[in-house]
């Protein structure tokens, strides 16, 4: 068994490291695979040298954690915490009740949506429901209103720090 580590793992903090123990089978047979599948998308194969398990899982590794960033580099995320479900019974378990979640989910919606109008001028708070509930990134949302990305974006934080005075002070 080799060791090999990896970082930028989900769950794990950013600085930490996960060490994988893998067999010298499955190694050699990764090194091989790399070296055919380089070899054959190159232009001048006899530069293509055979690269260490390390180096390999690296650069995967890096791969996905670039295209993580880029992905949610602009996303705002508010998550809510699942409450546990001891105290119910299991028919109550595997009852379908997705439609009345569904309505309940809308409900909570609309009542949201609606104290970020009462809270906020119309504009700001169609950008915080479209950003920040919806999920939508401050680029598509400043595409959709056809507006320059850094004149949204200012706005945007404009509107949450004058959303998070107005909630402290509540």
């Amino acid at each position: 068994m080799e060791r090999i580590t990896m970082k930028y793992d989900q769950g794990i903090k950013k600085e930490e490291v996960v060490t994988l123990e893998i067999s010298k089978y499955e190694l050699e047979q990764l090194i091989e695979n790399d070296f055919r599948y380089r070899l054959a998308n190159s232009d001048n194969p006899q530069e293509i040298n055979r690269r260490t398990p390390q180096e390999i899982i690296g650069e995967w590794n890096r791969q996905e954690y670039n295209s993580w960033q880029t992905h949610n580099r602009r996303k705002v995320n508010f998550q809510k915490t699942d409450t546990e479900a001891t105290d119910l019974d299991w028919q109550e378990l595997i009852a379908d009740h997705t439609h009345l979640e569904k309505q309940e989910q809308q409900e909570e919606y609309e009542a949201i949506c609606q104290r970020l109008y009462q809270m906020l001028k119309p504009k700001q708070a169609e950008m915080i429901i479209a950003i920040c509930i919806d999920g939508m990134s401050v680029k598509d949302y400043a595409d959709l209103i056809e507006d320059d990305y850094w004149r949204v974006y200012k706005r945007f934080d404009y509107a949450k720090s004058l959303l998070r005075k107005l909630l402290e002070n509540k």
